[in-house]
This record gives structure tokens, sequence and C-alpha cells, in this order.
């Protein structure tokens, strides 16, 4: 409850209607029983200098920046940590007593954006979209990185675009390749590019037609990162993934940063899983944008165990081996969804289309979060809509079954042909697309190429012994 000695943090910027921050910082204070409140402050340009001043003197122990004061604030901090003096914008503001210290997460929380989806920058060409406040963290943290950097920005903000360019050189010692952001330049970049990081407001909402990159740019294999979180799936993300792209939200990079700054402001760790599935929350509420009120749990603590990965990873054959070593039910989500259908899988594919299966996959997710002590085999497909991994997540530990892209073709290639291969879409095209998703969603990882179920089974209940619930 809120009082006189409350801690008040918040984020200015302008907008912020749309920011998340609130939903993920009340969220994780909850969860450390802390004194703290958390707040959103619409502030215009003309009046920046003033709301730190008010921060200064109303004792706010810490903001977050947004959009557009990152790189303009820097003037009226007291001091900068060496990485956000280096990178020239800041994201986080602590109060330490009237001393105003400017920080920047913006970088590490990209960085581990990355890390979490398996790429490594070193030595990689990156195309960077934007100059702003973003952009200089992303743009410092590839170039210490050792990538190979090309900004593009538009023309009337080019000059920018040379700035950041500079720094980048006098500080990391890299080369930086700067040109303007037009149809030509694109085509000419995208066509060698490894990873692209679109650091523009394109695709915000409410612009959610918008997109920064053509369709026809985004060749397969092709990493592509995207500041914005709001939608969570940005026209550019759903392009990119049915081209064969591996995707990453700026969801991932905004709740990395946040919890770095609850950390520089409270000194605790942060819960990021908590903060991580308050924001996926707040963006997925239920289908068509409304609310769904989900059925009570039987139990709040974690006592399932969901099993998600690409089909032919084992999730069946390990999740019976493990039901059956932790005596625990089995339930396999395709049979929950061929029972509340009345017909196969195959047959609801052929009949009535992929999006009535996910409608009844969804369904079959929620009613199965709501059970407790279960062994669960996810379908494929069931992480790709967070609002199945959020529902999961509030009784179940999500295990990730990774398998060789190798592997996974041997295995399918040997049995009856998958309904969702039926109509000869490409497996390593559909790997590609997943796999951000599978690890995104998971708590715990476990590679079964060469392994057999037993052994997937035991490394499963080995790794699950740091949950309270699971030790036995």
């Amino acid at each position: 409850m809120i009082n006189a000695g409350t801690k008040l943090c918040g984020v200015i910027g302008d907008p912020v209607k749309h920011t998340l921050s609130p939903v993920m910082h009340n969220r994780a204070i909850a969860e450390l029983g802390i004194d703290y409140a958390y707040l959103a402050f619409n502030v215009k340009t003309t009046n920046l200098g003033a709301s730190i001043e008010g921060m200064r003197a109303l004792g706010i122990r810490g903001l977050n920046v947004t959009i557009p004061h990152k790189v303009a604030v820097v003037q009226f901090l007291d001091e900068l940590d060496p990485l956000a003096r280096d990178i020239g914008a800041v994201n986080t503001i602590v109060n330490d007593e009237g001393k105003l210290k400017g920080y920047n997460t913006d970088a590490a929380g990209f960085l581990q954006s990355l890390d979490a989806a398996g790429f490594e920058p070193m030595g990689k060409k990156v195309v960077l979209l934007g100059a702003g406040g973003a952009a200089r963290a992303m743009g410092f943290a590839l170039a210490q990185a050792g990538s190979l950097i090309t900004i593009l920005n538009r023309k009337p903000t080019l000059p920018q675009a040379v700035i950041l360019s500079n720094n980048l050189e006098r500080t990391c010692g890299s080369k930086v390749t700067v040109m303007e952001l037009n149809a030509t330049n694109l085509k000419t970049v995208m066509a060698e590019a490894e990873l692209l990081v679109n650091a523009t407001s394109a695709g915000m909402e409410p612009a959610v037609d918008e997109t920064a990159v053509p369709t026809d740019l985004l060749k397969p294999g092709i990493t592509v990162f995207d500041v914005v979180y709001t939608p969570y799936e940005t026209r550019l993300l759903k392009e990119a993934a049915a081209r064969g792209c591996q995707v990453i939200s700026g969801l991932e990079m905004l709740v990395s940063q946040a919890a770095l700054a609850l950390e520089l402001w409270t000194g605790m760790q942060a819960p990021l899983g908590v903060m991580r599935e308050a924001a996926i929350s707040a963006v997925y509420p239920g289908t068509g944008g409304t609310s769904v009120k989900t059925p009570e749990i039987e139990k709040t603590e974690k006592t399932n165990v969901a099993l998600v990965g690409f089909m032919g990873a084992g999730k069946t054959a390990v999740g019976k081996a493990l039901a059956r070593k932790m005596g625990k039910p089995f339930a396999d989500l395709d049979a929950l969804v061929e029972k509340k259908a009345g017909k196969s899988v195959a047959r609801i594919f052929k009949e009535d289309g992929e999006p009535v299966f996910r409608k009844l996959e969804k369904a079959s997710t929620t009613d199965i979060a709501c059970k407790s002590g279960r062994v669960i085999a996810c379908g494929g497909g069931v992480p790709l809509d967070p609002a199945n991994i959020t529902a999961l997540k509030q009784s179940s530990v999500v295990v990730y079954l990774k398998t060789s892209n190798t592997e996974i073709i041997k295995r399918v290639s040997s049995g009856p042909v998958r309904p969702l291969l039926a109509d000869g879409k490409d497996i390593t095209t559909l790997i590609a697309a997943r796999t951000p998703f599978y690890e995104q969603s998971a708590d715990i990882t476990i590679d079964t190429t060469r392994i057999t179920i037993e052994c997937v089974a035991e490394k499963i209940i080995e790794r699950l012994g740091k949950y309270e619930s699971f030790r036995f």
C-alpha cells in the first residue's frame, strides 16, 4: 500500500501512453514485496529540464527515459555512468539524495535479447535503421561486440547518423558506414545482411501497417530485431518470420533493460520472468484485443511441466517417460484438441484449416493450464501465441526440447506426413521461424539430439530441482 514512505519511480517520454513499463515494474515491485511505486509521465521536450529538476526536488528515486529524450536529457544530469557517456544517451536515472546519475541499460538489454536467441554478433554484417537514442545504445553494443555496421537514416536526419558513426568509431575503434535510408540503399545492404535492427518507430501502434523494410528484401536465414514492442508481432516481424528469418521482438530488450534499471534503483535482483510475463499479458490480454478472464488455477505454485519444441523433438515420448518417473499424469495437447473437435488433427487441418486448429489449441491450452501436477506435451505451434505461454506459465515450468535440424528432418521423414507439412511447407524455414519462440518461452532447455529418451527425462528432473515444488 502506498504511504508517506513509498519510493517513487517512473518513466518520462512523449508519448508514453503505449508504455509497458508501469505494468512490468509494479508487478516486479509486488513480487519483491518492497515499498515502491512506478508511474508514467508524459513530458514534452520543452518541459524536459523542468521535469528533471522536479525529480530532484520531489526526491523521485528513479526514472526511465524513452523517446524522444534519451539524448537531450544528458545535459540536465550531474553525472554519467561511463557506458552512458560513451553511448551519448541515457535511459535510466538514479537519484542519490539529490545527485542525479545517468545510466544506459538499453545496450546490455539488447545484447541479452540477442544472446537468448542464440545470435553471436561478432563479425556479423548488421544493418541498423535509425540514429536516435535506442540506435545509439544498440549501435554501441554491436560495435563493442565486433559487428560490421551500416547505419541507414532518412535524409533530413542523416547528420544524426554521421554523429553516431563518428562516436562509434571513436569509442569502439570500429569502421561504421552511413547511408541514406531509401529503397536503393536498402536493397544493396540487405543483400549481405546477417542481422537487421529496426531502431525506428515504424510499425508502432497505431501505425501498425507500416514497415521499415519491404518483404522482398527479407531473405531466409537472417535475424531481424524490431525495437518496437507494441504490437508484440509488428508487420516487419510477421513478414520476416514468414520469409524464414529468425525474429526477435523489442519486448525482449524492453524487459531486460527494465530489470537492470530496477536493480539500480533497489539494489535487489529483479524477477525477470515475472516482468516478462506481465509485459506479454499486457500486450496480449486475450484474443481479438479483448480481455479474457482465465479460470482459477487449482494451485498457484508451478506443479506442471510443459514440453515445447518442434515436431520430432520427442515431446510425447519424453513426456510419457517423464510422467512415469515423476508419478504424474501425462497430457498430450494434440489429443485434447482431437477430443474437443471429435476428429483427428489431420482431419481438422484438411477439413477446417489451420486457423480453426489454432483456436482449438488455444482453448485446450487454457484448459490444461488450469490443472495441476501434470506433464504436458505441447503441439509445436503452441509457443507461437504468447497467450498460450502466459497461460501455461501460471502453473507450469516450460521445458524446450531442442534438436538439431538434421535430426528433426531425419525423424519427421521416417513417419507419416505431418498435417502442417502436407501442403509442401519447407521444414527448414519453419524451424527457423519457430525457434525464437521456443527459446523465449523456455525456463529450461535440453538438447535431445544425441541422447536417449530416458536420459532426457533424467536431465529434466535434475534441472527441475531448482524449483521448490519439484524437489524430491
